[in-house]
Formats: C-alpha cells, structure tokens, sequence
C-alpha cells in the first residue's frame, strides 16, 4: 500500500510522526558516532578598518556586505573587547583578530556606541541561512543576488545540475547558497535535507562517523524548520522516506562486527 495523506487531520498526525521519527534517528546516531569538526576558516573582521583611540579601538571603515557588517558593525563603534580578551590598541585588536582565525566561527564585541555599551556578535556563517533555519553554513560566495528570487533560482538550477551528475556534495552547497540568497525556498530546503540524509548515509558507509553525525544534525534541524510550514502529502513522503534509508543504514553499522 502506497504511502497517501488524504486530510487535514492524516497530513498533521504524519508530520507528527515523523518528527518524532527524526528526533529518534538523531538520538540513536549520537549514541555511536562522535562530534568533530575542523578546517581552515577567514577572519571574523575582514573588510574592517581601525584606528587607535582614547578608549580602544576605533572603527572607521566597515565593508558593505561583510560579516561585520550585516553584524551591525559600524563606523564610529569604539571595540573595547573580544570575547573576554580587552582590546585597548591596534595592536591587540589584530592579534586578537589573527588569533580567531582559522578556528572561531563567532566572536562576541563589546562596543561603545554614542557613548552607550552593546554587544555585537559576528558570525561566519550566512545570516539568512542562520536565522531562518537555525543552520550553521558558511557561504562560499559572500556576494547575494539583488533579486533573492533570481538567486535561489540561479543556485537551484546549479543544484540540479550536480544531481544529474551524482554528486551530492557540490549540489548540497548549491542549494545552501539558494538559501543564502532566498531563505523562504521550501523546496531548496527540502533538498537540503534530503541531502544531508544522504551524505549521512554515505559517510556511515565509508566509517567517516564524525562527518556522518555533522551532516545528521543539520538535516536534523532543517526537517524541524519544514515541519513549521504546510507541507504537501509528496513532500512528507520524501521526508518518510530519506528518514527510513538513513535508519536502515545506521542500523546496517550499529550490526556490524
């Protein structure tokens, strides 16, 4: 018998279902696989400019676009500290900045604006992406189509060029970068859950177990994000089914001697 979701009343009790069905399959994969991640990363302030001032360091160029930037870093912001390190020269605010890099994907600023102390967190990672779909995703291109729309729409065909051609990894960027630039594209976050499912699968297969509970995770988290919004009954069955293929696989590793 076909999967079918005929009412109202069927297509909640589903996605009911299988969210717990996610929240299951994330608990069993933390219980045999570890957290790791690394790599080389850029500077939290590119495109920042400073200067020397009474009370610490003070800004006088933010570059449009930049994480500093959609951060709500501005010219005239007095930095008085780095996550718990004060910085009071150029100096110290460059050997701060030198020594985030390459490992911190977010840093904590205090700064003094018009006279008045805030907090400005910057991140790496893409902020449409981060704020709708709580996803930690560090674009490769910084630079976002004028039109969302057209962008998502440019990155998605690019997506489905690389599913033709069987490969899961460029195409998952792809549609992230969709997301960079259109935060609202259901259907490119359905791909971007299917594949992470995926690539969770195949790196099960191929013992790379970090990488696998990475991936798991954040599909994770985008399928709680898209059981927010009114899915179709076609929808729902891919999300039944990538869930059921990445159980059947971690299943096949917890079995293996």
């Amino acid at each position: 018998m076909g999967y079918q979701i005929t009412t109202r009343k069927s297509r909640l009790s589903q996605k009911v279902l299988w969210r717990g069905a996610a929240v299951c399959v994330l608990c069993a994969v933390c219980c045999v696989l570890s957290v790791a991640r690394a790599g080389q990363l850029p500077s939290l302030f590119r495109g920042v400019v400073v200067a020397d001032s009474p009370e610490g360091v003070r800004v006088i160029g933010v570059e449009e676009g930049s994480q500093a930037d959609v951060a709500d870093l501005r010219p005239e912001d007095i930095v008085l500290q780095v996550n718990d390190t004060p910085v009071k020269t150029i100096e110290e605010f460059s050997r701060t900045s030198q020594d985030l890099k390459g490992r911190a994907f977010k840093a904590s600023v205090v700064i003094l604006r018009n006279g008045e102390p805030r907090d400005v967190i910057l991140h790496l990672y893409s902020y449409p992406v981060l704020r709708h779909w709580d996803l930690t995703f560090i674009p490769e291109h910084d630079v976002r189509f004028a039109d969302p729309e057209v962008g998502a729409q440019y990155w998605m065909r690019l997506g489905r060029g690389f599913l033709s051609a069987k490969k899961p990894e460029p195409a998952l960027n792809a549609y992230l970068n969709a997301l960079h630039n259109d935060p609202r594209q259901l259907d490119a976050a359905l791909r971007v859950a299917g594949l992470l499912l995926e690539l969770t699968q195949s790196r099960l297969q191929a013992q790379r177990l970090p990488e696998a509970l990475a991936a798991f995770k954040q599909g994770a988290v985008v399928l709680e994000h898209l059981f927010e919004h009114p899915l179709a009954s076609d929808q729902l069955a891919s999300i039944k089914s990538q869930l059921e293929s990445t159980l059947r696989v971690l299943q096949e590793y917890r079995q293996a001697p």
